[in-house]
């Protein structure tokens, strides 16, 4: 709770300096406004970034000629991936020149009390905070997105870093399949030593290409290759399904799940990110 005029806005200078500086690109919009009565005014706005996971993902749309499109997480599905699933990312990128990829955004909603045209008062809930309170928060991206943004962009001021990221780890980390540590099962492993070998060959000629349509040709080939790759992977594998097992017990990897453009095939895919 931030009291007085002075408190406030500079809370709200400092959580904006500080979202365009780490959060990037930082961007914000309102996407309904309603009168609640004389004095308070509702306000629906949206908060999104590029996660900075995905910071190689623009580059490389822009090397390939591909667009971006991005999409919103299902908070309340656990997202779960096979290598397959990756292989048919790129292979639908290469075919359709978009890559499909999640964003990281929060929603809420502010109720303003105005008086003579001031804002004499001031509230907010999250979305995912609200999501996370009843226990419908599963899926673990959506869950770092609204951790980050609380810890980026709601730190009040003099509170301690460590106290304020402990209490929302706490709030919206606590009891997400995923946001612990990760267990990779044998089979994985097999997968990447398959297609060591290959990166260590196409790597290096990516890197000494003098001309950048060089190093083009060379990622394209690399992305052509490892595709394969993981093709012969899950050939080699027999079938055999990969597992990672998330906090108590495990979640299996994805089964198939219809269009390769839905939803739920981009949000299995997700989880690799």
């Amino acid at each position: 709770t931030l009291r007085g005029a002075s408190a406030y806005s500079a809370a709200a200078t400092r959580w904006d300096a500080d979202a365009a500086a780490l959060l990037k690109p930082y961007r914000t919009s309102v996407s309904r406004l309603v009168p609640l009565d004389g004095q308070r005014v509702a306000v629906r706005w949206r908060a999104a970034w590029d996660p900075a996971s995905l910071a190689w993902a623009p580059p490389l749309a822009r090397l390939l000629g591909w667009e971006i499109e991005r999409f919103d997480l299902d908070p309340e599905v656990v997202s779960n991936f096979r290598w397959m699933a990756i292989f048919e990312l790129f292979a639908a990128a290469l075919r359709t020149r978009v890559l499909r990829l999640p964003a990281a955004s929060v929603e809420g909603r502010a109720v303003y009390c105005l008086e003579e045209g001031r804002c004499v008062a001031h509230e907010e809930s999250l979305d995912l905070v609200r999501t996370a309170d009843s226990g419908r928060l599963r899926n673990r991206r959506a869950a770092e997105n609204i951790a980050e943004f609380l810890d980026v962009a709601r730190r009040p001021d003099g509170s301690e870093p460590e106290e304020w990221a402990a209490a929302v780890r706490a709030r919206v980390l606590s009891g997400v399949p995923g946001a612990g540590a990760l267990h990779l099962e044998p089979s994985e492993v097999r997968c990447a030593r398959i297609n060591a070998p290959i990166a260590l060959v196409i790597v290096p000629v990516f890197s000494s290409a003098q001309d950048p349509s060089e190093g083009v040709f060379a990622l394209g080939c690399f992305a052509l290759v490892a595709a394969c790759a993981v093709r012969l992977s899950a050939g080699v594998i027999g079938g055999e399904a990969t597992t990672e097992a998330f906090g108590e017990g495990g979640v299996a990897v994805c089964e198939e799940i219809g269009a390769r453009r839905s939803v739920d095939f981009s949000q299995c895919v997700s989880d690799l990110f």
